[in-house]
């Protein structure tokens, strides 16, 4: 009996906030079991709420990705049409003196890979300058 009225008190106390929520705004004339069923379908509904916000968060996240993708492809249709709109530009230039790096093997093979995408020979162009680009592409692959 005493186990009884301490429950009866304990499930009152915990159930007063969300039997007003409910529109039973006096606990007093309900029966144990009303109680704990306003205390359990209120329960569920908050903790029904709370996933249901946690499995629309992940979806917005996993979204994300699909937005990356999208961007991604926008700017390679975007670089590709801007390559192919600006053709490559060999410079030929005459024997006459001009300053030498000390690279003499990477200036080699820049002359060898233009002269292989121009479809020449090495003979017609020297390689007078070497910078480094700002836009670097091989950090990306």
């Amino acid at each position: 009996m005493k186990i009884k009225k301490t429950l009866l008190i304990v499930c009152s106390m915990l159930s007063m906030f969300s039997l007003t929520a409910c529109g039973a705004s006096d606990a007093s004339g309900l029966t144990l079991k009303e109680i704990l069923m306003k205390a359990l379908i209120n329960t569920l509904l908050g903790m029904g709420t709370v996933f249901i916000v946690l499995i629309l968060i992940s979806l917005i996240i996993s979204c994300f990705t699909l937005i990356s993708k999208l961007q991604n492809r926008s700017e390679a249709k975007k670089k590709a049409a801007v390559e192919e709109v600006k053709p490559a530009v060999v410079e030929t230039i005459p024997d006459e003196a001009e300053e030498y790096v000390d690279d003499n093997e990477l200036i080699a093979v820049i002359a060898a890979a233009i002269a292989a995408a121009e479809g020449t020979s090495v003979d017609g162009f020297r390689v007078r300058s070497i910078k480094r680009s700002k836009n670097n592409a091989w950090k990306r692959a």
